[in-house]
């Protein structure tokens, strides 16, 4: 998200920032108030549990909440025992005194007065809490609690009616309060910018029915999107918010058409308009059905950083005025004048004033507290240097923060040097300061990574978590950005890292870094490669044929990245490869960490290449039949896709590849698949060879082997020993991290050998197969309790699917119809045993659909009434061709469950869903039958505080649906002998309509 004509803001800008317990409401009513503020396109940051590594908060997550207009705080039972939402809390409550930022408190089945006093479970987390050493931490946790509590807000979430009617309040709640918000808040990304952003608004003339469009005009960095934004921010308001049907601010368009298409991009943009999903038309052509809507339609669009590339999709957008209705408003930014047409009303943005231009660089470079006349006197002389620039005030402010008085009269003199102030030569300074190492990083992501994955660009260092503080250091020099855990870099900083490289020598092979497609092509085909180069990405969209000597890199000895690659939005039915090499291809650098090649033309890679450095290996659609020949040592390797190589027959052996831990084989020729100790991920979808599979890895958390028409026997389970020490059961009411949670996820879809073959045995195995899966996640968190004085438990989900029509015997409580409702006895909640969760089963009927499981654990205590609302999903990454059976487990361990009222036993109200996979909505399919089975830990008779994983299969339990006459629709409840023999009450069994997960 950020921005393509400045980053005045150094982070994203969101409108919302979210603040929840994971294990408490991610899947359940988080979910339903993302999917409300998305719909009123409201921008929110929410995490998505990679950025929580490690015990402080990352960055990333820092910066969303200081970048927020409003923060939304949910506090849940369990919130309090997260010292991840603690920090959270106490961050947005400091943003709240210091930058005025709205806190919206929502208490989500939870007493304010309770927290306000930390009782109940607000009580139970700082038991654990005052173990942390620094009280200074746990109290101002305490602070932040009572002060939230008295915050206005969502006091009592049980006053309405269902969640639903809770969530459209909320989204409504915060809409009126964005929309309150009208002028721009007084942040660095506005400074000075006030008056051309009323100059743009006289432009618009919004008082007038015509349609009209204004192009916001100038150099990179100058701030045009900050201007557009803050416009598209005051005229989405509450004043103007009935002029408009429709409105989107498309960003980054450039960036966005040269990942996605351009044609992606208009369609999307369409889409937004429309406040419809599925709009694609992929041709530039708009239908008539869509010209109509859009005729009718107020619109407001913002089509940012617009480039020559867009020019035909831009013309089918705004081309003819006539195409939206009376009274809409389309701004374009844009670098180029030359993209705004005939129709299009031009203003040039100005560079700062000086005295602006002084303000913005003071907010960056200097404290509150250091702001000396002599360095005020100095930062009006370095301000000069940017010649109003925001972007170069920005970085040159960054760069000298905390830094001595003489490193800035350093500073001073070389811009001195510079003959007219050009913004490129001014923002390469900061860049000249940097260490060798962060000049490295810094040209790496100019180059090669802008827009990647963090994770994915971390693994495939030598050092990963030594990067990873590298990006923190380039973010706090205003260098480049995190958004949604994608690295960013504003384009004029982009451009003058691929000048640098560029100006390392005029000829392309002796320069470090190679991306254009002409200049690889030029080096590639000439052999004209030297040790000089450490990487080479091309985009084979971009090529004509190229054809490769069998020395092609043999000069490049110290190349490390390798990447020939399609686009994501490139239709690979209608490409043909383009790389060609000769057969006796021998020579690969032996430093590759990354080798990358989509359609690898040969059947092996070369003889002679020792892969000892290589960390990933992804050869997708080539032609290989094995990687290499022969034996070799890969002991870096960790990740490797060949997905349709179809001519794949076998991988290297386990003790070549041990450390292996993502597979990707997926469409290919392969008919037996070693187990690999250190495996997490295998794909083997439509692998029509494969006959069976070893011994699964222990930790292996995905399986897919859907459509594997020959494979005739799952493989077999690693040896887990079953027995448990009693003090794991001292960990169960620990509530979870999230980043702790393992879902694990094993689908034979359309296997149908599997349902020939299987007799019996393959779902009687299934009850093992979970119970080891269980025991073995008990066991590691366990370990890692003992090992650390931390807090620490892992929680498995797991699923398997495969071809069947059964129910497996072991599941007691079972039923042909939904829902399934299931007492819990009081035996699970002594101390002698712990029930830990439940094991399911659903039977569907073919077609393309997805399950949905959404579950209510129900109990009353002495004090309290409690309620657990979670759900689960899965979905079949195929048409599923006959009856299949859906195994899996819901760890509830997590909940801390206290000890019951002997009045009101508990009990978990199971709801199964058929959906239809696309739409999302109910499928005209129904479940054949499904069940359920609650699991817990037992203490063995037989070895001393020794204790054993068991199904609650051991006590005869009733279901009372079997009991009820043919053609009846009422609910299944079952219900378990107590410890005395004697059934639980049912008088207080729930109905369908007393229970509504919704």
């Amino acid at each position: 998200m950020a921005s393509s004509s400045t980053n005045l803001n150094a982070q994203s800008k969101f409108d919302v920032f979210l603040s929840f317990r994971g294990e408490d409401t991610r899947t359940g009513f988080t979910s339903h108030v993302v999917e409300a503020l998305r719909r009123k396109q409201i921008q929110f940051f929410i995490d998505n549990e990679e950025l929580r590594r490690g015990e402080e908060i990352s960055p990333a997550l820092l910066s969303a909440i200081e970048t927020s207009d409003i923060s939304i705080i949910i506090f849940s039972k369990n919130y309090a025992s997260s010292t991840w939402c603690l920090d959270e809390l106490v961050r947005i409550l400091d943003c709240k005194k210091r930058n005025g930022q709205i806190v919206v408190p929502v208490f989500y089945k939870v007493d304010p007065s309770d927290m306000r006093k930390q009782m109940g479970s607000f009580g139970e987390a700082f038991v654990h809490h005052e173990r942390i050493p620094c009280e200074v931490r746990v109290q101002k946790w305490r602070d932040s609690l009572i002060q939230a509590s008295n915050i206005s807000g969502f006091h009592d979430s049980r006053s309405f009616r269902n969640d639903a009617e809770l969530v459209e309040k909320i989204a409504e709640d915060i809409s009126k309060k964005l929309e309150d918000m009208a002028d721009p808040p007084n942040v660095d990304g506005f400074v000075g910018f006030n008056s051309q952003i009323e100059r743009i608004k006289s432009l618009l003339c919004l008082e007038l029915d015509d349609v009209r469009i204004v192009g916001i005009w100038g150099m990179g960095g100058i701030g045009k999107t900050a201007i557009a934004e803050a416009v598209f921010h005051q005229i989405s308001s509450r004043e103007y918010s009935n002029h408009f049907d429709g409105k989107c601010f498309m960003r980054n368009v450039r960036e966005e058409s040269r990942k996605m298409g351009a044609l992606y991009v208009r369609d999307e943009a369409i889409s937004r308009v429309l406040g419809e999903s599925n709009l694609k038309r992929g041709t530039l052509t708009i239908n008539s059905y869509i010209w109509k809507r859009l005729r009718r339609s107020k619109v407001l669009v913002v089509l940012d950083d617009v480039d020559d590339n867009f020019i035909p999709e831009l013309e089918s957008l705004v081309g003819q005025l006539n195409l939206y209705g009376p009274g809409s408003r389309i701004i374009i930014t844009t670098r180029n004048r030359g993209v705004l047409g005939v129709n299009s009303i031009v203003y040039k943005v100005k560079g700062l004033e000086h005295d602006k231009a002084c303000e913005l660089f003071c907010r960056k470079a200097l404290s509150r507290k250091n702001r000396s006349d002599d360095l005020l006197e100095l930062s009006k002389k370095v301000a000069c240097y940017a010649d109003g620039n925001p972007l170069a005030l920005e970085v040159l402010g960054s760069s000298l923060r905390q830094k001595s008085k003489k490193q800035w009269y350093n500073k001073l003199h070389d811009l001195t040097l510079i003959s007219g102030p050009r913004i490129y030569k001014v923002l390469k300074i900061s860049y000249d300061e940097l260490t060798p190492k962060h000049r490295k990083i810094f040209l790496d992501i100019a180059c090669f990574f802008k827009g990647e994955q963090v994770d994915n660009v971390t693994r495939i260092q030598d050092k990963p978590t030594s990067l990873c503080y590298e990006l923190e250091f380039l973010v706090d020099k205003s260098l480049i950005t995190i958004s949604s855990n994608r690295l960013q870099m504003h384009d004029l900083l982009q451009e003058m890292g691929q000048t640098i490289v560029r100006e390392e020598s005029e000829e392309p092979g002796e320069r470090s870094r190679l991306w254009d497609h002409e200049d690889v092509y030029d080096v590639l085909t000439k052999n004209k490669g030297t040790n000089a180069i450490e990487g080479i990405f091309l985009d084979l969209s971009k090529t004509k044929e190229i054809r490769l000597g069998f020395e092609a890199f043999e000069n490049m000895s110290n190349l490390k990245w390798l990447k020939f690659y399609i686009p994501e939005h490139c239709d690979l039915s209608t490409m043909s490869f383009t790389v060609l090499l000769d057969q006796v291809f021998k020579y690969l650098p032996a430093k590759l960490r990354y080798l990358h090649w989509h359609g690898y033309p040969l059947k092996t890679l070369p003889f002679y290449f020792e892969p000892e450095y290589l960390i990933e290996l992804n050869l997708p659609y080539s032609k290989v039949q094995q990687i290499w020949e022969g034996e070799k040592e890969a002991l870096n390797l960790k990740f490797v896709d060949l997905r349709n190589s179809q001519f794949l027959t076998r991988i290297p052996q386990p003790s070549e590849i041990p450390n292996l831990r993502k597979l990707d084989l997926r469409e290919t020729a392969i008919e037996n698949v070693p187990s690999l100790p250190e495996l997490r991920y295998l794909h083997l979808g439509n692998c029509k060879m494969l006959q069976s599979l070893s011994e699964l890895p222990l930790f292996l958390e995905m399986l897919i082997a859907s459509n594997c028409k020959r494979l005739q026997s799952l493989p077999k389970r690693p040896l887990c020993p079953q027995e448990l020490d009693t003090s794991i059961m001292e960990i169960l009411p620990v509530p979870l991290r999230q980043s702790s949670r393992v879902f694990m996820n094993f689908n034979f879809s359309n296997c149908l050998k599997l349902n020939e073959n299987r007799n019996i045995e393959i779902l009687a195995d299934s009850k093992e197969r979970m119970q080891d899966m269980i025991v073995q996640s008990l066991k590691q968190s366990q370990q890692a309790f003992r090992d650390s004085d931390e807090e620490f438990a892992h929680a498995v989900e797991f699923t398997l699917c495969l071809p069947g029509s059964e129910i497996p015997d072991w599941f007691i409580h079972r039923s042909s119809e939904s829902p399934i409702t299931v007492a819990l006895p009081r035996k699970y909640f002594n101390k002698k045993r712990k029930f830990i969760g439940f094991a399911f089963c659903v039977v569907i009927m073919k077609s393309e659909i997805e399950v949905l499981c959404r579950y209510r654990f129900n109990m009353r205590t002495r004090s309290e009434a409690i309620h657990f609302d979670g759900q689960w999903r899965f979905s079949p990454d195929v048409s599923i061709d006959s009856d299949h059976v859906i195994l899996g487990f819901f760890p509830f361990w997590n909940v801390g469950l206290p000890d019951a009222d002997i009045e009101h036993p508990a009990s978990v109200s199971f709801f199964f869903y058929i959906e239809n996979k696309k739409a999302r909505l109910p499928a005209p399919y129904r479940l054949r039958s499904c069940g359920v089975s609650p699991v817990h830990l037992s203490p063995n008779k037989t070895k001393l505080n020794t204790c054993t994983l068991e199904f609650a299969a051991s006590t005869r339990e009733e279901c009372s649906h079997d009991k009820m006459p043919a053609g009846t629709s009422k609910p299944s409840t079952c219900v378990g002998r107590s410890d005395d023999g004697e059934l639980e009450p049912s008088s207080k069994r729930i109905r369908r309509d007393q229970v509504n997960p919704d």
